[in-house]
């Protein structure tokens, strides 16, 4: 090139190429991005709800509460009627839920009516509708390597690649064998761990949601206080991660009724997902698993 072109010449191709990046990412301009799917926000279509909870393809959220609160029925009850909505397919491993109470809490909502209660027919439309929107996750005991971090990796890659999930149910993230590196302090493995996950739900197009139980909460007026990502146990990462933070809740009224919370505390992006921090109120009916919105007033409430 040089003896047929001259320098100038080189010098030209060489200013005109393309530079290397760095191994492990590339750089661009805005104007030449790389191929992204759109940005899909799954939704329960309920309006109460959905000012609260979005869940964005390819994201993580957390969700909290104190023991007994119902953070574990409401999230199914909500994964239940994102599916409803969605259409989409959605994975559980619901490590604290015996799979027979999903089923029936799935049914009821389908249905009206307990699993045991339905007929031939009607169990198998129910199970039917189950089967083409959930993945349940089962764990067993032979592997050497236990129920880790790297067991949790191939569980949401085969849920998200193989079976085609868009959303991912972690509950509870305590039942997670979490095995830091010798000297490695809990705090950073768990920033490293929830760094990962995040990573996995980017990579495999697949929201990642993680509920996890907080530590021993302060009492206010005889009841604990609402905790938030920052009172999960060991690490400031649960509210600093996620893109969406929530937490379910019960308080009590004067009457002695009680009523269940749904607390947004962390919106990454309010413009996208449409809500903004903020609490609904509702109450469960325990025959049908479905919660109802209300409208309380402040003076009700002890």
């Amino acid at each position: 090139m040089l003896m047929a072109f001259g320098e100038g010449h080189v010098s030209e191709c060489l200013n005109a190429a393309v530079r290397i990046d760095p191994p492990g990412g590339f750089i661009t301009g805005l104007s030449d991005l790389p191929p992204l799917s759109d940005r899909r926000v799954l939704r329960t279509g309920i309006d109460w709800v959905d000012r609260r909870l979005a869940f964005e393809v390819g994201a993580l959220s957390v969700g909290t509460g104190t023991p007994g609160a119902g953070k574990s029925t409401l999230t199914t009850w909500a994964l239940y009627h994102v599916a409803r909505n969605e259409g989409a397919r959605i994975g559980m491993l619901s490590f604290e839920t015996h799979p027979h109470r999903t089923r029936d809490h799935f049914t009821r909502l389908y249905t009206g009516d307990a699993f045991d209660n339905l007929s031939s027919a009607r169990k198998q439309d129910a199970l039917a509708w189950m089967d083409q929107h959930f993945r349940i996750v089962h764990r067993t005991y032979e592997q050497a390597s236990g129920h880790n971090l790297g067991w949790l990796h191939s569980m949401v890659y085969t849920l998200a690649v193989r079976d085609q999930c868009k959303l991912i149910v972690i509950d509870p993230w305590n039942e997670l064998e979490h095995m830091p590196e010798p000297g490695e302090s809990l705090t950073n493995y768990i920033n490293f761990a929830l760094q990962q996950i995040r990573q996995w739900a980017e990579k495999y197009e697949v929201h990642i949601c993680l509920v996890a139980h907080p530590k021993k909460m302060d009492v206010i007026n005889g009841s604990p206080r609402a905790p938030t990502g920052y009172d999960v146990a060991d690490s400031a990462a649960f509210f600093n991660k996620p893109a969406l933070g929530f937490t379910v809740h019960q308080e009590r009224l004067e009457s002695g009724a009680t009523y269940v919370q749904l607390i947004t505390w962390k919106v990454r992006d309010a413009q996208l997902y449409g809500i903004s921090k903020g609490s609904e109120s509702c109450t469960f009916d325990i025959d049908q698993m479905d919660y109802a919105h209300v409208e309380l007033d402040i003076e009700q409430v002890n």
